[in-house]
């Protein structure tokens, strides 16, 4: 069993789980930074987001609108842990 394996279950409510599903799809949709400070992410390539936005929610704005949001939140928890 690989090392970084996680053995806790966790607990999605259900209303979560089409932007954890959006969100985990965007896992290789990473902009990167290279460089002098070491790089990193910088964010995710939001030409590769609007499509799925599109896709997911059939052209209903308010829900495109709360996904939206709800990625960029998840974004920035990625972007605001420290770098190993």
């Amino acid at each position: 069993m690989p090392e970084d394996y996680w053995e806790d279950s966790v607990e999605v409510w259900p209303e979560n789980w089409p932007v954890l599903h959006l969100f985990v799809g965007m896992q290789t949709q990473w902009n990167w930074a290279v460089g002098f400070g070491g790089g990193g992410r910088v964010g995710l390539r939001y030409e590769a987001l609007y499509p799925q936005l599109d896709r997911l929610t059939g052209g209903d704005q308010s829900e495109w609108d709360v996904l939206f949001a709800d990625v960029q939140h998840m974004e920035m928890a990625v972007l605001n842990q420290p770098r190993s």
